[in-house]
């Protein structure tokens, strides 16, 4: 009702109170790394966000006790319901990466969003790729949820292995980057980005915030966008669920 009251007797636009980042600030942070992997980063993992015109794939560099770096974000035009775009994906997760130590890394894992328009796309290129941990995903609305659930096989029309699919719990996600994008100090859990990250890579970031919101007398906290466009959270969330599926806890501790 208070909502309704602003918008029409005020004619002002309704601003819901919520959990968020400060795009500005985190642009603030971007750094120039002395190579494309610096000194740290032990392992890459990649997110890909499917649209009905493009891919958009990031990289992500994770050091001991989940210390991160933004590697590489590139956006390959056309339609995925064709192959070419795909084709393309494949190269670029083959792609290495050169090392501050002088040594290279490719793509440990990857993880891709079936939700969209182009499941059956996901799902075949998923499915021959599973030796290369590239893993097919659906988000899983909801508190509660857990980051990574098991998998379950899905039926496929055509011969060939099969689909393992795991739901990833995108609340519990976006909570941990959030979370981590506000810790001020290199060290467990800390965000680098690099110098090349655009200004809309990071309003992207920072495009949903926490709500609480009462329904049935019990409060609830929910993501809402405050823009349209969101691709580089949800990029960061399939990265980071590449991580725990490829890795579980192993990244976690930077001990024995």
């Amino acid at each position: 009702r208070l909502k309704t009251w602003v918008n029409t007797s005020l004619g002002e636009t309704w601003e819901e109170a919520g959990d968020t980042v400060d795009d500005n600030e985190l642009m603030s942070r971007r750094e120039r790394y002395a190579a494309q992997l610096p000194v740290g980063v032990l392992v890459l993992t990649a997110g890909i966000d499917v649209q009905d015109d493009r891919l958009e794939m990031e990289v992500i560099g994770w050091g001991a006790d989940e210390q991160s770096w933004g590697i590489d974000h590139r956006v390959i035009y056309g339609d995925p319901g064709q192959p070419g775009v795909w084709s393309e994906l494949d190269a670029a997760l083959l792609q290495t990466f050169g090392h501050e130590d002088g040594a290279s890394l490719s793509i440990a894992a990857a993880c891709i969003d079936s939700g969209g328009h182009h499941t059956k796309m996901v799902y075949d290129f998923c499915r021959h790729r599973w030796s290369r941990k590239v893993y097919a995903i659906k988000g899983a609305g909801g508190q509660n949820r857990p980051l990574v659930g098991a998998p379950t096989k899905q039926k496929m029309a055509t011969p060939g292995p099969p689909l393992r699919l795991y739901s990833v719990g995108v609340h519990e996600a976006k909570c941990a980057w959030h979370s981590r994008a506000k810790i001020l100090d290199p060290g467990p859990y800390y965000c680098h980005f690099p110098r090349h990250y655009t200004d809309e890579w990071f309003r992207q970031f920072a495009a949903e915030k926490l709500v609480t919101r009462v329904r049935r007398g019990y409060a609830h906290t929910e993501w809402i966008k405050t823009r349209p466009r969101n691709e580089a959270l949800d990029m960061r969330v399939y990265a980071l669920a590449a991580l725990k599926i490829a890795y579980g806890k192993e990244l976690v501790h930077s001990g024995p």
